[in-house]
Order: structure tokens, then sequence, then C-alpha cells
């Protein structure tokens, strides 16, 4: 499955989601992404979880039907991601939002491995050689014999010269035929100092084909928001079992779930990075916390996740300052 049938697949479940009247949640089609890509496209995950949580594909799956405004959504999405992450990573996801909004693939998607026209002419151009070839073999051996004992052995004679010949032909053709297809190369001499010449440069037709760069800071730094968002989503539904799975062993004990219980919600935005040392990743975010009254305040608040772990886990948090102190009422 390539990276525009991917996103074809994303389309078909929300879709699929509508119709049975299924509401969408962007942490569902996180955990789907993660069984739909194949090993190629593993290095797609980060942006694909940050997709789904991008407020325009948020507004686009809640519309009735879902995913209407095909190119005006394009665009949007393809901002948001470039707004993150490499150019090469943009490139390959690029093919994954045509597939998500219904488009046509790009050309340079299409017909990847095969190419039936260039095969079938090559066959049929060798078919009819072949044909041309064995002609003069039916010509040869046909004229009538003077005498029965004579006729036979220039017959045989005649068959043996051109059996040759037509073996000689169809093998040079085959050879050439392969030859075109690459599948054989011709071995080529290393120029010595005596020539004086360089190696060819690579051909601009066919330029040699680069995989895609990935930044392993900002895939560190995405696994971090992605864990400190996880714990906040989780607090906010009131499971408090899940996020408590967030923090490592050694910081299990700063998570204390009664204290979230006096609140009506709690919510993390503006996560940034302010500091890594290896694979820990520190992140500044600022936490909101709504009381039942509907007053709220805000506060700044740290956390060092640990990147090599799987899945990433926080290992420290520590209050900042607050932001914006409780309103009385």
């Amino acid at each position: 499955m390539n990276d525009y049938q991917l996103g074809m697949k994303l389309r078909r479940q929300i879709l699929a989601d509508f119709e049975r009247g299924i509401s969408s949640d962007s942490r569902r089609y996180q955990a789907l992404l993660s069984d739909f890509c194949g090993d190629s496209q593993t290095l797609l995950l980060p942006a694909l979880k940050h997709l789904v949580q991008t407020a325009a594909f948020q507004a686009a799956v809640a519309e009735r039907p879902p995913l209407q405004s095909e190119t005006q959504l394009q665009l949007r999405l393809q901002q948001d991601l470039e707004a993150l992450f490499a150019p090469a990573l943009c490139l390959r996801m690029a093919d994954v939002v045509r597939g998500l909004l219904g488009l046509q693939a790009a050309a340079s998607a299409a017909h990847v491995d095969n190419d039936p026209h260039v095969d079938n002419h090559e066959d049929q151009d060798e078919d009819d050689d072949e044909e041309e070839e064995y002609e003069p073999a039916l010509e040869l051996t046909s004229p009538p014999v003077p005498s029965r004992s004579g006729g036979r052995g220039v017959v045989a004679l005649l068959s043996f010269i051109a059996g040759v010949l037509v073996v000689g032909v169809v093998g040079a053709l085959t050879w050439l035929v392969l030859l075109n297809r690459g599948e054989l190369a011709p071995e080529r001499s290393t120029p010595t100092a005596v020539t004086g010449s360089e190696p060819a440069a690579p051909s601009k037709e066919n330029p040699p084909i680069e995989p895609p760069v990935v930044d392993p800071d900002l895939l560190s730094r995405e696994q971090a928001i992605d864990t400190v968002r996880r714990l906040y989503d989780d607090i906010a539904l009131g499971n408090t079992a899940a996020a408590q799975q967030w923090f490592s062993p050694q910081a299990a004990d700063q998570f204390n779930p009664a204290f979230f219980r006096q609140f009506q919600r709690v919510a993390v935005d503006n996560l940034q990075e302010v500091s890594r040392q290896g694979s820990l990743v520190t992140l500044q975010g600022v936490v909101t916390f709504v009381y039942p009254d509907g007053t709220s305040q805000s506060e700044s608040r740290n956390f060092t996740v640990d990147t090599a772990s799987a899945p990433a886990l926080i290992t420290a948090s520590s209050f900042g300052q607050v932001l914006s102190p409780r309103s009385q009422r």
C-alpha cells in the first residue's frame, strides 16, 4: 500500500464512521493510523498523528457529510504540515492528503512498478523479428532437389545452417532486449591515469532517488508532545488508570488522581521544547484548570519526557508560575 492508498483508506474509515453514526475522535484515528501504516510508512506516523489533530481536519470530519471542501482543505492541511515537518516528509504527506480528500493521485505515484506498454512493444518486436528470421529458413528448405540421395544431404546442410543463423539472431535480439530493460549491464572498465577520463556523471533524466530525510530531533519532540497531550486527554475523560501509565515508575508519585477531581475540566496547550539531554526532552506548556463554578486558572508547567522508551514516558513534572489567577465570582 503506497502513501496515496493510505490516505484513501483513512477516508473510507471516516465515511464509514459517518454512515454508522460514530462521532469523529482524533485519538481513535491516531490508533487506526498506527495499524494502517506499513513498514515503509513508519516515518510518516508523527505527521499523520499531527494531521488528525489539526483544526482544519477536525472541522472537515465534523461536516455532514464529512470531507467536502477538498481544494481549500488540501491547502490548509499542507500548510499545517509544512510548518512543522521537513520538505521531504511533506512531499510524501501530500499524496496522503490527496487520498484523504479523494483527489486524483499525482502522476509520479501512478504506475510505479509496471509499464505494460514498454514490455508489450518489446515482446511484439521480438516476435516479429523471430518471424522474419524464420522465413528464409523455410525458403532454403523448399527448393526441389535433382536426386533423392543428393537432395537429402543438401536439405540437411541448409537446415543446419539456417538453424545456426536463427539461434544466433534470436540470441542477439534477446541480449539487446534485456540490455534495454536494464537486466544486463555491460561491464565498464575503470578509467586509468593514461586516458585521464572521469567517471560518467548520473543522467539528468534518471537522477538518483534519495530517501526522505527525517529530523531525529523533530521526531523525538513530536513523541514527547504526543505523550503529554495523551496524559491530559485521559485526565479530561476521567480515566485516571490510563493517565497513570504515561508516567515512568520513578515519577509515578507525581500523579495524584484526587487532585484533578476538584476540577470540571483540565487541558494543556502551547507545548514547546525548552531543552534536551540525550533522549530526555523537556517541554513547557500552559495548563488550564476549570472549576465547577466556571472560574479558571492557568499556569505554566514543565514536563521531562524520555523518548527512548516505547511509548515515551514522563520522568518529571514541575510547576512554573501562575499565568492567569482564578477570578473570584
